[in-house]
């Protein structure tokens, strides 16, 4: 008697466990078409981590939605057995084997690390794909301190003082004994306020510019564009994409090889 009552409470045990188990699937259901259902996990699946919680409620109904259609378009499929004949046979294996594949490659990809150190030796070997072209200003210039002073200046030059003597006259700094010229000058090596006036300003003309210790008279007379490399920060975004690509077509080269070291192919045609 015992016996029998130890199988009966063991036979409830089983029902109550699989009806608790249903009671979970049915719960977990976002969507069911005919015999197919969607679980929450099965949705999910669809997507990365972040990409699902970046979803909203509309986008997900909506790939729900195109769940059902495709749902019910296989099941007319099949109630039609279009899905028994050779070619789509075919196609349904390759479909598989594709899905397949494509996972064994997102694991492999999914373990590429990039250093600090893979981007910048990439970066020093590869300099001279990174370079830009980049305006230069060759100018005269006449530093003065004082803004009662550069009026004066200015007004003399208006009124016929040669560029260059008003800078060997007046200006407050060494190279204004040579009549002001400076070599060719990059943005990097100008004030923001400098570098948007000479931008401004037509060839051989002259402005007046406020700087942080006096002032500058400054007229430019050439411009040049010239390759410069660009910064390893500038371009780094850059080169970690160009350095994931080349470590992803590695890993697939060499994926393909020891599966066929491994493998027995055979082709007959």
């Amino acid at each position: 008697m015992k016996l029998i009552t130890f199988y009966i409470l063991i036979f409830i045990t089983v029902l109550s466990c699989n009806y608790q188990r249903k009671e979970e699937i049915e719960e977990n259901i976002v969507a069911k078409v005919n015999n197919d259902f969607l679980t929450l996990e099965e949705l999910r699946s669809n997507f990365t981590e972040d990409r699902w919680n970046e979803l909203t409620l509309d986008e997900k109904k909506e790939f729900i939605n195109d769940w059902i259609q495709l749902s019910l378009l296989a099941q007319e499929s099949e109630r039609l057995k279009l899905d028994k004949r050779m070619e789509i046979e075919s196609r349904i294996k390759t479909a598989e084997k594709t899905v397949k594949s494509n996972a064994l490659i997102a694991q492999k990809i999914s373990e590429i690390v990039i250093t600090e150190d893979d981007l910048f030796n990439y970066y020093k070997l590869h300099k001279s794909k990174f370079q830009k072209k980049t305006k230069e200003f060759r100018v005269q210039r006449i530093f003065i301190k004082k803004k009662s002073k550069l009026d004066s200046v200015l007004v003399n030059i208006k009124n016929g003082l040669p560029f260059t003597e008003a800078a060997k006259m007046y200006s407050e700094e060494k190279i204004g004994a040579e009549g002001g010229y400076t070599g060719f000058l990059t943005k990097k090596k100008m004030e923001k306020t400098v570098w948007d006036k000479l931008n401004d300003l037509n060839k051989w003309y002259y402005t007046s510019i406020k700087i942080n210790n006096g002032y500058y008279i400054m007229r430019y007379y050439e411009t040049r564009y010239v390759d410069i490399t660009k910064d390893f920060i500038e371009v780094r975004n850059q080169i970690r994409e160009i350095v994931f690509e080349n470590k992803r077509k590695k890993i697939y080269e060499n994926l393909i090889k020891d599966l066929k070291n491994r493998a027995e192919i055979t082709i007959s045609i």
